[in-house]
């Protein structure tokens, strides 16, 4: 069921809390196709974004490549060109932050490895799939949806 769920959303946007109080993330595009091979999915549709100044800067594609999205089987990571915008590792307990020459960003978070507080994903749908999206909701048990 949570592949069908996946496979109704266009994007999804990805919000990280780490443990030292940032917020940070980003918007990638679904569904994504975990793999064992190293193949980014997106488009210059996606951001990486954070409040580590003190205030919300959202950081888009430089055009330098389009290492968007890379979702491996124990792992997913944004961003890319020598190092990841942000990676979290399978478990959703860690992850690292550095800068990308995806997107031109600094570390998103207060320090380039982090312990994960709490993780939020917002999916969107096309208009024409919100009904059927709405009907797989009802199906669904109250709670947390995990991937």
């Amino acid at each position: 069921m949570n592949t069908l769920f996946l496979s109704l959303m266009h994007q999804i946007l990805q919000v990280v809390g780490d443990r030292k109080g940032a917020v940070f993330g980003g918007l990638v595009e679904a569904p994504l196709q975990a793999t064992n091979k190293r193949r980014y999915q997106g488009t210059y549709n996606s951001f990486v974004f954070t409040n580590t100044p003190g205030h919300p800067v959202i950081f888009r594609p430089t055009g330098v490549n389009c290492y968007f999205t890379l979702c491996f089987t124990n792992y997913l990571a944004l961003g890319g060109g020598g190092h990841f915008a942000l990676y979290l590792d399978g478990d959703l307990l860690t992850g690292s932050s550095s800068a990308s020459e995806t997107y031109g960003n600094p570390c998103l978070a207060h320090t380039e490895d982090f312990g994960v507080k709490e993780i939020e994903l917002w999916g969107f749908v096309y208009a024409s799939k919100y009904e059927e999206m709405v009907s797989l909701l009802r199906m669904e048990a109250p709670g947390i949806w995990r991937w």
